[in-house]
């Protein structure tokens, strides 16, 4: 099951749940839920933490045979249980009733196949993850929108979470998620830097433009990420050129592309070449391919590709 289930089984909760192989964002999750099932007056009596790395097998088993004293259940939460796996099949081949046990496991032991296990939802893969998770808070997001936000943040269930958040209420009108609304509240942190890069290549200064670029991969920015932040950039930036051309207002076109951080520097766009930009797109997708397809050095290609753009 995965937490929504779990949460809705509270009301009559099982014996036993397995917790496998879980992050900590839903390790935190579960924790905290299962300390809700038991009033705070009561937690002294009636719910119980054990680490078996410096917990005995045997207190935590006295505890979990114990009748609750202020509760209708006893709560126990118990981790880094795969050691005492053997230690702990006794009782669980007759777990007590007045005891709801959650167990911490890296792997779901085939004795204990009879046990539920919480597991997140869309599976342990990030990217099922960030679908599931959009689609039952009601919001729509393509495969190819979630995979560049795992690619953004990384595979941190708790970073992706925070990022989520800030697109439910990015999007909350809409609904759907976006490429252009995960990069613009993803990368937001970085824009000062990513504004300074993306124009010192449009002026051609080299010298600027890697100095940038060490700086945010000193910061820990991927190459790839890099290569996605540059392309999405100067795509809203051509964009935004053809539809200053085509009359539009300056003051139209900033929130229709969401371009917030070029917001009085209309002249800066309007001075960009639509040739140049066409060029720096067709070398980031070529640079895109070269870092999913070949071994060799992303960063050396990057820095080429950033030397021949500033040289044109």
């Amino acid at each position: 099951m995965n937490f929504s289930e779990f949460r809705n089984s509270i009301a009559n909760p099982e014996t036993v749940y397995l917790l496998v192989n879980a992050q900590d964002y839903l390790k935190n999750k579960v924790y905290g839920l299962c300390q809700k099932q038991v009033k705070r007056d009561a937690r002294s009596f009636d719910w119980s933490v054990f680490d078996l790395d410096t917990d005995s097998v045997s207190k935590l088993l006295n505890v979990a045979r114990t009748l609750p004293w202020m509760s209708r259940k006893r709560w126990v939460y118990a981790k880094n249980v795969d050691p005492f796996i053997k230690e702990l099949s006794k009782y669980l081949a007759n777990p007590s009733e007045r005891t709801t046990l959650v167990l911490e496991v890296k792997r779901k032991p085939r004795p204990w196949s009879k046990f539920t296990t919480i597991e997140l939802p869309g599976g342990t893969h990030p990217i099922n993850w960030v679908i599931a998770t959009a689609k039952r808070e009601g919001y729509e997001i393509d495969f190819e929108v979630a995979e560049a936000l795992v690619g953004l943040v990384g595979e941190d269930y708790q970073q992706l979470n925070l990022e989520l958040e800030k697109q439910f209420l990015f999007e909350l009108e809409t609904r759907k998620i976006t490429m252009d609304s995960v990069l613009e509240m993803t990368l937001q942190v970085r824009e000062h830097d990513v504004f300074m890069l993306i124009n010192a290549l449009s002026k051609g200064k080299t010298a600027s433009a890697l100095r940038v670029l060490e700086r945010l991969l000193s910061s820990g920015t991927t190459v790839p990420q890099i290569v996605s932040i540059l392309y999405w950039n100067f795509k809203r930036v051509l964009v935004a050129r053809e539809m200053l051309d085509q009359g539009r207002s300056f003051r139209s076109v900033l929130p229709e592309l969401k371009i917030w951080s070029y917001k009085n520097r209309e002249v800066q766009i309007r001075q960009y070449s639509h040739n140049i930009l066409q060029q720096i797109l067709i070398r980031l997708c070529e640079m895109d391919r070269l870092c999913k397809t070949t071994s060799s050095d992303s960063e050396a290609h990057l820095v080429r590709v950033i030397v021949d753009t500033c040289n044109r």
